[in-house]
């Protein structure tokens, strides 16, 4: 049998994502193991993991070999366990005999650098630039009164801060602890201060703000979830809203945002606006990941996040390699088989070629 690897830096982390995926694999010839980076014993290169039991239905404690496909689902922070884990799983990418189903993205910037330079994306690319220094930041805010920052390895909308030039004070808007805080700087030493702290933690970007508000001040975007099917070809798995709270700067999920369909919400539109944003993502959907893989690892799923202004501009905020299923899986239960489906017979693929 195929050996598939689910691999998360917790032992317990989407769990039910891999049981949804074990319990359909023997049907594709393929046996699902779950395991952390830091549970492989570097002599013997043996796992200490779960191997799920098609008879019972359960996970059971396992000593096994490091499966030949791997599922990467590590989501890393600053913590101790990503910082032991991350060098592994990079030296799993290098190790021969090993095939990730996708490689994963480089840091925003690099991506930017390749998007922007691209004749289809760049009309789509918000403009952007590294966040080098506090005075760097301040004259950028200066010049044009609004600022969004973002880490450059960020991800699930984590350390995103917008700076909003007042009369007499700058306004800083960000979350701590999934509280919304806002805070006020009257002289320039103050806020010098703060940003030397902030980006002295980590690599930050410094982009256009946007206004993708609606009409009760909630910031929206649209999900786009793709994936590469049993031929090795991207298609769409489904689209939809998220839509966050009040006077928040994302509208990220884990933050206590919410899901829209993607019809019901563009039934509001004329037909001419509905047809442009059509267009548009297509436009977008068909050359992206052809872009990314251009300049950058192979992927197997990408969720690309867009962004649509009051004047109908679309925006491409984000491009993520280790998307979430939410959107999809709320907004169209339909296609929760094919999420499961898909990724098994992309690994088959990968097995034949």
């Amino acid at each position: 049998m195929i050996s598939l690897g689910f691999v998360t830096l917790y032992p317990n982390q989407e769990k039910g994502y891999a049981t949804e995926l074990a319990k359909r694999a023997p049907d594709f010839g393929i046996q699902l193991f779950r395991f952390t980076p830091t549970s492989i014993e570097p002599a013997s290169e043996m796992i200490q993991g779960e191997k799920y039991n098609t008879i019972s239905h359960t996970w059971e404690k396992s000593l096994f070999e490091i499966p030949t496909y791997l599922y990467d689902r590590c989501f890393y922070s600053e913590d101790e366990v990503s910082k032991k884990s991350q060098p592994i799983m990079n030296w799993l990418k290098r190790r021969p005999g090993n095939l990730f189903l996708g490689q994963g993205l480089p840091s925003k910037w690099e991506i930017y650098k390749i998007l922007s330079q691209d004749e289809t994306l760049s009309p789509y690319i918000p403009s952007t630039e590294q966040a080098l220094s506090s005075p760097t930041i301040l004259r950028t805010l200066m010049k044009k009164h609004q600022l969004i920052l973002k880490p450059e390895k960020g991800s699930m909308g984590k350390g995103i801060i917008g700076l909003f030039l007042h009369q007499d004070y700058v306004e800083a808007i960000y979350k701590d602890a999934n509280q919304l805080k806002k805070q006020q700087f009257t002289t320039r030493r103050d806020l010098k201060k703060w940003l030397d702290m902030i980006i002295s933690n980590q690599p930050y970007l410094s982009q256009t703000y946007l206004p993708l508000h609606d009409a009760d001040n909630r910031p929206f975007d649209i999900r786009i979830l793709l994936q590469k099917n049993r031929h090795g070809a991207w298609i769409e798995q489904g689209r939809g809203i998220r839509l966050g709270l009040p006077e928040h700067l994302i509208s990220n999920l884990g933050g206590g945002g919410e899901t829209h369909s993607f019809e019901s919400w563009t039934e509001k539109m004329s037909f001419n606006q509905r047809q442009l944003l059509s267009d548009n993502i297509h436009t977008i959907i068909n050359r992206l990941p052809e872009v990314l893989e251009k300049h950058f690892d192979p992927l197997f799923e990408l969720g690309v996040d867009l962004g649509l202004t009051k004047d109908g501009a679309i925006w491409i905020l984000d491009t993520n390699s280790k998307p979430g299923r939410k959107v999809v899986i709320e907004t169209s239960p339909e296609q929760e088989e094919s999420l499961y489906t898909t990724l098994l017979q992309y690994c088959t693929h990968l097995h034949s070629t």
